[in-house]
């Protein structure tokens, strides 16, 4: 008798969200964006970044970086193409670290099926450039990625805290200015 009952709700919850669905793409002509709102939120479910956290940083430098473990709950691969924050104007960029040199990410982050890409310092990450006003350890940020199939994914808010600056190496970014001393030195 239970199994019959438990059958029975979940019929009738079914039936439920159908006539829901339908109600809603009788109202307007608003039915698309109400079937994009649907994907966004099924997407949500399926990619989520685990364990992240924004790098804090001060007015000295206008660079801060997001890490974590993105998790696909998918069937399907999912590639991150870029990503937007509450931060509001800024460059946003994916990196990884080739011989200890960071630079863009070409094609993105692609995480497989029912699989994870962690993000970390020296490794892959999400950079937020040219950003000159402080991110204070304590705030939250809100992340949302873009990915390769037109849809994007709004993240739970990320925390900021203070990690230590000596764990990237940020290539020629970190040396630019160094460089052209040297070069002005060459020139006696």
């Amino acid at each position: 008798m239970k199994s019959v009952k438990i059958g029975a709700g979940i019929v009738t919850l079914a039936l439920g969200l159908t006539l829901a669905a339908c109600s809603n793409d009788e109202g307007d002509s608003g039915a698309s964006s109400a079937a994009a709102t649907t994907s966004a939120e099924a997407s949500k479910a399926s990619l989520r970044l685990d364990d992240a956290v924004v790098r804090a940083k001060g007015e000295d430098n206008d660079m801060t970086s997001i890490f974590g473990t993105l998790v696909n709950d998918t069937d399907e691969d999912v590639t991150v193409e870029s990503f937007t924050t509450s931060l509001g104007e800024a460059q946003y960029q994916l990196h990884e670290v080739v011989d200890g040199v960071m630079r863009e990410k070409s094609g993105g982050y692609t995480i497989p099926a029912h699989g994870s890409h962690e993000l970390k310092p020296g490794g892959d990450h999400m950079m937020v450039m040219g950003y000159a006003n402080p991110v204070a350890a304590g705030d939250e940020i809100t992340v949302t990625l873009e990915l390769s199939d037109g849809s994007s994914v709004e993240l739970d808010p990320i925390p900021v805290r203070t990690i230590g600056a000596g764990d990237e190496n940020y290539g020629d970014l970190d040396q630019g200015d160094q460089g052209e001393q040297g070069h002005g030195e060459h020139h006696h």
